[in-house]
């Protein structure tokens, strides 16, 4: 079939002109995406497909033969045609806002995902994280762009745990380390859409070898769902059409802090005496 230039034409315009040339189900997905063009900017890939009662690998199929990668780009795409520029920057921001308006505004935003993250975040799946990270021989912690950091610091604080802890942001190495992985250890895959090819395919992985997988994604129905022995839930109101998340970066790092206070209390004489170690060997590190 061939192929619309991406650049021809708006997206909803794009969907009206091939519509007719898709097979049912394909036609069905662009029906409710003209339909609700507004809600799906929002959306996961998991929740436009139930919501349009078709599978995940429809969604895909009807995006690529309007000419999109995936439904990530189509939601680009379409965000274009919806929201404001500035908007891409923070969603509460306007062109006319003045500095400190701006600054207020991000702040507000970082507080709010943190109590809205408290509100739905589950203490039953924060029990079952915490015990199997205080057992755990091994755990890994991937992430990549935005969750990348956030990784990193997982595994900065985790390794005072006394426990072999590594962080990966290269797919690459993510999925071959999550290969070696084995029961007793434990996978962390972080991504704020929840839908990172990446993550997903490494926590597959992980999960197929044997080890427990935990996801820490925004809270909505998302393809990491599937490969998540334990879920944790962060909730912010950026939409989900941007690769990267700002508010949610900050309830994810909660979420961390959280989970590493939690295995403290499981392990306290442990980590009391590696904060120490630490400690001392940075000493040499400031004047």
């Amino acid at each position: 079939m061939e192929i619309v230039d991406k650049n021809s034409m708006g997206c909803t315009e794009r969907i009206r002109e091939m519509k007719a040339s898709l097979r049912n189900a394909e036609e069905q997905v662009a029906n409710y995406v003209l339909l609700h063009h507004g809600e799906i900017i929002n959306l996961t890939i998991t929740e436009l497909a139930e919501q349009a009662g078709v599978s995940e690998a429809t969604v895909v199929r009807m995006c690529q033969k309007l000419g999109y990668k995936g439904f990530q780009e189509l939601k680009i795409a379409l965000a274009l045609e919806l929201v404001k520029p500035v908007q891409a920057i923070h969603e509460e921001i306007h062109e006319d806002d003045e500095l400190d308006q701006a600054v207020a505004k991000v702040f507000r935003g970082n507080i709010f995902a943190i109590e809205s993250t408290l509100r739905v975040l589950s203490m039953g799946e924060m029990k079952k994280a915490v015990d199997a990270l205080a057992s755990a021989r091994k755990i890994e912690i991937y992430g990549v762009g935005g969750s990348a950091p956030v990784a990193r610091d997982a595994a900065h604080k985790l390794m005072k745990t006394g426990i072999p802890c590594v962080a990966y942001d290269d797919p690459h190495m993510q999925i071959m380390s999550a290969s070696l992985l084995g029961p007793g250890c434990v996978a962390i895959g972080i991504s704020h859409s929840g839908s990172s090819k990446d993550i997903v395919e490494a926590l597959s992985v992980a999960k197929e070898a044997g080890a427990t997988t935990i996801s820490i994604s925004n809270y909505a129905k998302s393809p990491v769902d599937k490969v998540s022995d334990i879920k944790l839930a962060t909730a912010s109101k950026e939409t989900s059409y941007r690769t990267e998340g700002t508010a949610s970066r900050i309830a994810q790092l909660c979420i961390i802090d959280a989970l590493f206070v939690g295995v403290g209390l499981k392990r306290t004489g442990d980590i009391v005496d590696n904060i120490q170690k630490t400690r001392r060997a940075v000493v040499i590190k400031h004047y």
